[in-house]
């Protein structure tokens, strides 16, 4: 029996490279998540860029390696799942006479209308178009319209988000991965995929935030109206509890993110056991003593900035405090400090939870599924399957957009 070609979802993290594997089940509309792996790589990868080609691609190629060991197959597509400072967000409107006798929206009309949406944003020779996503469109004034093919109108308009990125840091991923025969199928924004299968279909009604509290950022995907408002990024992250930790601590890293794991928490609430543990210091050699009152002081601090820092951006945005009635949905390894939930909750007001992929479109080993280290990863798996955003490439490329927005509505509604 010839053994199942995968897909795989490489995401390019803060410091580390994650891969995970599936494999499409068309009937059911999800994928089976059935390997992955995860690869230290503070020397090549750095909030997402690449900062030493060699490093990241050796890291790459061992996440991969192990990803098809344990899936027990080889790989055969890779999407990759990419973030960084060199990715923003704009948004743009396109629009499309409609020409046909009978007025009738096809697949050609809503083609021209995303091409004239991606043709108004301005880009220079540095960046480029990483996604494109239609949030709504606009048929003869009236607006909410998710799916217009089929319908009947003179005149169609469309609201895009799209993610636009640095060639270079691009370039640079793609070369790191062409080096060790990693070829690039697709490339989505890994927050974005990440909050595409945590997020129910109501709470985007309601209005809800998505956080993916990485190691050196936190990603931030908002919702409203059913549609994504607003998506960036927070130059702050879980790796700086852990760097205050091992000043005040005079340990490694490595000891620090332990201790953090094992000991800390995000405040310190009434129900927090005091107790004393012992650490190695830097020396590698010394054994030491401290409490954990005192390092929940030490983590306590930095949580507040970023629950700050995620309020200030929220509050610049049009949409502002539109996320309270859905909640916040937290992912990413930072979501897995203790009292972070209860944090969020006592900061905002409003319901906190450890986001969880939808069952409906993604299945797998619960320690592979649940862990919010691979959700980027699954998420680009997952994009495979009924192309629940849209991704751009230039019409020349048949695996692209445009080739795939029939089925984009066919499967999404």
């Amino acid at each position: 029996m010839a053994k199942q070609e995968l897909i795989a979802g490489l995401d390019i993290g803060s410091n580390q490279v994650c891969c995970v594997a599936g494999a499409k089940d068309e009937d059911a509309r999800l994928v089976k998540i059935l390997g992955c792996a995860c690869v230290p790589c503070s020397d090549g990868i750095k909030a997402g860029a690449v900062i030493n080609i060699q490093e990241a691609a050796m890291a790459m190629a061992r996440a991969f390696e192990e990803t098809e060991k344990a899936a027990g197959s080889y790989i055969r597509n890779v999407v990759v799942a990419v973030r960084g400072n060199f990715v923003e967000a704009r948004n743009s409107k396109g629009v499309a006479n409609i020409n046909h006798s009978n007025r009738e929206i096809t697949e050609d009309t809503v083609s021209n209308a995303m091409d004239s949406a991606r043709k108004m944003i301005k880009l220079d020779t540095e960046h480029e178009i990483l996604q494109i996503i239609p949030r709504e469109f606009i048929l003869n004034q009236q607006r909410g319209i998710q799916n217009p093919i089929g319908m009947e109108g003179t005149f169609i308009e469309v609201d895009v988000h799209a993610l636009v990125a640095t060639s270079s840091n691009i370039g640079n991923i793609v070369k790191a991965m062409n080096s060790v025969d990693i070829n690039c199928d697709e490339k989505v924004y890994g927050y974005l995929a990440a909050s595409d299968i945590l997020v129910t279909k109501e709470e985007k009604e309601l209005g809800c935030l998505v956080v993916d509290l990485g190691g050196l950022t936190t990603g931030l995907v908002h919702y409203a109206d059913g549609i994504i408002r607003y998506t960036n990024e927070a130059q702050v992250g879980a790796d700086y509890i852990t760097r205050d930790i091992m000043h005040k601590l005079r340990a490694s890293f490595a000891v620090s993110k332990e201790v953090k794991e094992m000991y800390g928490a995000a405040f310190a609430h009434q129900n927090l056991k005091n107790s004393e543990f012992e650490y190695r210091a830097a020396d590698g050699r010394s054994i030491k003593k401290y409490e954990r009152t005192q390092l929940v002081e030490i983590i306590q601090p930095r949580v507040e900035q970023l629950l700050f820092v995620i309020e200030d951006m929220m509050k610049k945005s049009s949409y502002g405090s539109q996320f309270l009635s859905g909640g916040i949905i937290l992912t990413g390894g930072g979501s897995q400090l203790e009292g972070m939930t209860e944090a969020f909750e006592k900061y905002f007001g409003c319901s906190v939870r450890i986001g969880a992929p939808n069952s409906e479109k993604v299945v797998g080993p619960h320690e592979i599924v649940l862990n919010p280290v691979f959700t980027a990863a699954i998420g680009a798996v997952a994009s495979t399957v009924g192309n629940t955003y849209a991704v751009y490439t230039p019409k020349s490329s048949g695996s692209g957009f445009f080739s795939k927005i029939g089925k984009w509505f066919e499967e999404t509604f």
